[in-house]
């Protein structure tokens, strides 16, 4: 049997940000303080996120039956997908060097509510107004950047089995050998421009940015800014469109590599009984895995205009950005018109955009250059985990009750390679690899009970113990920097061990008609060891904003070489303290319980009194469930701490909470009705979910505020149709987010401070396939 399939897909998104994560007392004494402390404008980013996807699938199947008692296999599947990139982003940086004198035209009240048992009260947040510029205050902020991101991914996996069956009159045997490999290189060519306002002074210093006013308007949950058009020293559309008024801030190349691989081997037997136990199975299982990367990357950071060419030197790069970001909301505020560096263009031509930007620069006079992609020592590693696995379990049936129980015996060895990086007294890097090991052992068991209570009624129970496996990511010793002092850097944890999850549940089931079912259950799971992501946010000034620029970093976080220094000290240059996540285990045992309701019904049953109505039917269910327990926390960052010292009254508040299961919603549930009759098949299906804290704030794991993020109530609309033409040939439609519905995201709590919003738009996939 041989198959394939092809596929495409487009995938656009509308990420406003805004961050007012600082603060203005009342009695202050800048320009801007009003009769109450407030949240000023921090950071404005407008993301237009495009995404395009290709991929080819082919699997083949061989099978040969010698006798009536053995089969022998072979399957292949290869997989081939690439996802092209061709983002950009709009940042009016600099924002907050003018919180002392730009007065908001409005503001709203934003409730913290409490967090870790403290009240943390409310406070004013800036709702409107225009952001000026101020010559005398600051020569060069606000500002305009534009960015063009291109982080491409093409993966090659690969996956061979062959193995073989063996049934006999007492026996059952199988054994099988597979392999699978997925290869994925990560091209990106990112860079980014500064606008230079012509209707305003350059900088003074000579950086190669300077001031553009912005207006703002978060009414009606809508993170909304742009040009303050009408405003002194506010460009015009033809000034924003002239390639002499951009220049050249930054180049960011990687082509980093992930090479994956797993081997293994299995061996299963059957033992079959003619007594309460019917059977009994045993096995052996062998896998060894492994992830290898490799950093491959180079950048080059202009901050002078003296080092920076103009958009007129490399003018064949540049196209106009997306005008279309109100197309999700309407939105009559944002920024229409600006220029990048094409990313069509850098993603089929990285190479001459490369050259042309190099030739710029050297026109220019300019004293750095661009350097082709180089692998960094401090960002390889590669891990290796073998584990051997032994099982063994009873079937039973007796009466009314059927089901198994058995124990599962796993140990595994860890070993995880990365380099130490040292710098001796000339200045020189030394590099040494230091391998660090590590191994665990589980005892597993497990036992699922099925009575038969009745002839339409079920009842299950259910018990067990199963592991949860750190990612390689998350144990990796390599450390990765930024260009950006914003990113968080993280660092892997050799010493993270698996989470182990006790579980139990229990259900019932009415099958009280043909094709229908209701049915309720319970569960409950104990964890210890959860996986919880700790960050460690830099100290921050609170009259100056600024961080330590030294290495070590006393406050807190870890000193980044390469970081561009921007609001965060009082000069130009690089090298600054940033943030640090890294993932532990809770040392706190956690629970999580909760009811599960489904309930399906169809017609098929009513087939000679509906005829092609009976095809129809109906499937809902519903979940609430809660957590409890834990002990690792989340702290406040030096910034929020300023906010809440201002909420509470409280000079030396310290706010704190218990972390948790992230990405767990109390509440959710999803209904779906369905058509399936003459070869038709048809789905619609609405899914909600409450509220949850998540680690994923707008694409990034940073935790705004020092707490994950809160991502509020949705719901989401699905529907797909298939058709079957005839034997051989099917086609179809399936439309996601059929409403639009739009991902809004808080910071602190549930319904606080509006942070983030994604603004996705529907998807609709047609597809076809035909079997030979």
């Amino acid at each position: 049997v041989i198959s394939g399939s092809y596929a495409q897909q487009d995938v656009t998104a509308f990420r406003p940000r805004a961050d007012r994560d600082n603060l203005i007392a009342s009695d202050s004494g800048v320009a801007s303080a009003q009769s109450f402390d407030f949240l000023p404008i921090q950071f404005f980013v407008q993301d237009y996120d495009n995404f395009e996807y290709e991929t080819k699938n082919f699997v083949g199947t061989f099978e040969w039956a010698p006798n009536d008692n053995s089969r022998l296999y072979f399957d292949a599947v290869i997989n081939d997908q690439e996802r092209l990139q061709e983002s950009s982003r709009v940042q009016a940086s600099g924002v907050s060097a003018l919180n002392d004198i730009s007065v908001p035209d409005s503001f709203e009240t934003i409730n913290f509510g409490s967090l870790g048992g403290t009240d943390l009260g409310s406070i004013q947040a800036a709702l409107t107004g225009v952001i000026p510029v101020n010559l005398e205050n600051d020569d060069d902020d606000p500002n305009l950047r534009l960015s063009s991101d291109t982080n491409s991914r093409v993966t090659e996996s690969k996956i061979f089995r062959i193995g073989g069956e063996w049934t006999g009159d007492k026996w059952f045997a199988s054994a099988e050998i597979a392999s699978s490999s997925s290869d994925t290189t990560t091209p990106s060519f990112n860079t980014t421009l500064n606008f230079i306002n012509p209707n305003a002074p350059l900088d003074a210093g000579g950086a190669n940015d300077n001031s553009v006013p912005f207006a703002y308007d978060l009414t009606g949950g809508s993170l909304s800014f742009g040009i303050a058009e009408g405003a002194d020293y506010a460009p015009t559309t033809a000034q924003l469109l002239d390639p002499y008024n951009v220049v050249l801030r930054d180049v960011n190349i990687g082509r980093d590599t992930t090479e994956n691989f797993e081997d293994a081997f299995r061996v299963d037997f059957s033992y079959f009984l003619d007594s309460m136990i019917t059977s009994v199975d045993f096995g052996y299982r062998y896998s060894k895995a492994g992830s290898k990367r490799e950093d491959i990357s180079s950048s080059v950071g202009l901050r002078s205009m003296e080092d920076s060419p103009r958009g007129d030197l490399f003018s064949e790069l540049l196209v106009a950005g997306p005008d279309n970001f109100n197309d999700a909301d309407g939105r009559d505020l944002y920024v229409k018109d600006f220029l990048i560096i094409d990313p069509e263009l850098v993603a089929s031509d990285p190479d001459g955009v490369l050259e042309t930007l190099q030739a710029a620069m050297t026109e220019h006079g300019s004293t750095a250059s661009i350097s082709a992609p180089t692998s960094s020592s401090s960002g390889f590693f590669d891990i290796e985990e073998e584990t051997h696995a032994l099982y063994a379990q009873a079937n039973f049936e007796y009466e009314m009750f059927r089901g198994n129980f058995g124990v599962r015996y796993l140990e595994t060895e860890v070993t995880s390679v990365g380099n130490s990086i040292t710098v001796d007294d000339e200045g020189n890097e030394l590099v040494s690899q230091v391998t660090t090991t590590g191994d665990y052992d589980f005892v597993l068991p497990r036992v699922n009970i099925v009575a038969d209570v009745a002839d339409d009624v079920v009842l299950r129970f259910g018990a067990g113990k199963d592991i949860r496996r750190p990612d390689f990511d998350d144990l990796s010793t390599s450390v990765t920097f930024s260009t950006s002092p914003n990113p968080n850097v993280a660092i892997g944890n050799p010493n993270l061990t698996p989470e182990e999850v006790i579980s139990y549940d229990l259900a019932a089931e009415w099958y009280f008609a043909e094709g229908s079912v209701v049915s309720v259950g319970i569960f409950h799971k104990t964890r210890k060891d959860l996986h919880v992501e700790q960050i460690v946010s830099p100290y921050e000034d609170p009259i100056t904003g600024y961080r330590d620029l030294t290495d070590p970093c006393e406050g807190g976080g870890i000193f980044n070489p390469i970081a561009d220094i921007n609001v965060f000290g009082p000069d130009l240059g690089t090298g600054v303290c940033v943030g640090t996540e890294t993932k532990i285990n809770d040392s706190g045992e956690t629970t999580q319980k909760g009811i599960e309701f489904a309930v399906q019904y169809d017609l098929a049953g009513f087939e000679e009194e509906l005829g092609w109505a009976s095809g129809f039917g109906v499937l809902a269910n519903y979940t609430i469930q809660e957590f409890s327990g834990g002990e690792a926390e989340n702290s406040a960052t030096s910034r929020a701490g300023n906010v809440f010292a201002a909420t509470t009254g409280d000079d030396d508040i310290e706010v704190s909470a218990v972390q948790g299961l992230l990405n767990l919603s109390e509440n959710a549930y999803n209904v779906t009705v369905y058509y399936e009759k003459f070869g038709l098949s048809a789905r619609m299906r609405y899914t909600w979910r409450e509220a949850y804290r998540t680690d994923d704030f707008g694409s990034t794991s940073s935790f705004p505020w020092g707490f994950p993020a809160v991502q509020a109530d949705r719901g989401q609309l699905n529907a797909s149709v298939n058709y079957d033409v005839n034997e051989n040939l099917n086609i179809g439609v399936e439309a996601v987010n059929i409403t639009k519905s739009d991902i809004e995201q808080y910071c602190v709590n549930e319904g606080a401070l509006l942070c983030f919003q994604g603004l996705t738009d529907r998807r609709i996939t047609v597809g076809a396939s035909y079997r030979f």
